[in-house]
């Protein structure tokens, strides 16, 4: 079982297209983001920001463009009853949008079933993600958190 306890900030987040919608109601100059071949981008003026959280400053921050993380909290104890195989996941989305949350899940547990430890499961998806065509930066961290 797959649980995917954190919110994807992708173009199509309806919390992310409502906040910008409120700025533009509001009178701010926030665009909706649009998508293309390389990927999904604001415009801002003449230009077009590529849609990442790391982006700051004034000028791009009046456009609507943020990098305030999301926290989430999980409770271990109640996630991990009577579960086998317990892993987690950190990814950003070079990973995650040529893999799914389920896929990325499947391969962690048979990658744990045969032995793998959490450094050689990390680098291995980086490698499918590589080998799907991910053209985005793919940063992913395992850990095992039983003795499976």
């Amino acid at each position: 079982m797959v649980v995917f306890e954190t919110r994807d900030h992708s173009p199509d987040d309806m919390i992310e297209i409502e906040r910008l919608s409120r700025g533009a109601d509001l009178g701010l100059d926030y665009s909706i983001p649009e998508c293309s071949m390389s990927g999904s981008y604001l415009r801002v003026g003449d230009f077009q920001y590529a849609l990442c959280r790391s982006l700051e400053g004034s000028y791009v921050t009046s456009k609507g463009i943020v990098s305030d993380a999301d926290v989430t909290n999980i409770n271990l104890t109640t996630a991990l009853a009577g579960r086998q195989y317990n892993s987690l996941v950190l990814a950003c989305d070079g990973l995650l949008e040529v893999m799914s949350s389920e896929e990325v899940g499947r391969e962690v547990v048979l990658m744990r079933k045969a032995g793998y430890k959490a450094d050689e499961v990390a680098k291995n998806l980086c490698g499918q993600a590589l080998k799907k065509g991910s053209y985005d930066n793919i940063s992913v961290i395992v850990l095992h958190l039983d003795d499976a």
